[in-house]
């Protein structure tokens, strides 16, 4: 078990322990920089997770132009399925 911790600019300590084997601390420590914390490492390497509906609502808010539509039919058409186009 590793314990971690992070020291935040009002000098509050916030620490959660969290359990991880030996193989999962080497690797954090092998992308770890020199003046980098494990929560540092964590945040760089796994990204936050997608916020799907505030991406569709972004693609809704701007339309795809027809060079894009043709470019994505060409791609699916290259890797041999078939698509079909609805507007």
């Amino acid at each position: 078990m590793y314990v971690c911790g992070h020291t935040q600019k009002d000098g509050f300590m916030a620490i959660k322990t969290i359990r991880i084997d030996s193989e999962a601390c080497e690797r954090l420590e092998a992308v770890r920089s020199k003046d980098e914390s494990f929560s540092q490492v964590i945040k760089r390497v796994v990204k936050r997770p997608m916020d799907v509906q505030q991406f569709l609502k972004e693609i809704g808010e701007q339309p795809i132009s027809e060079e894009a539509t043709a470019a994505i039919e060409l791609q699916i058409k290259s890797r041999g399925r078939s698509f079909s186009r609805r507007r």
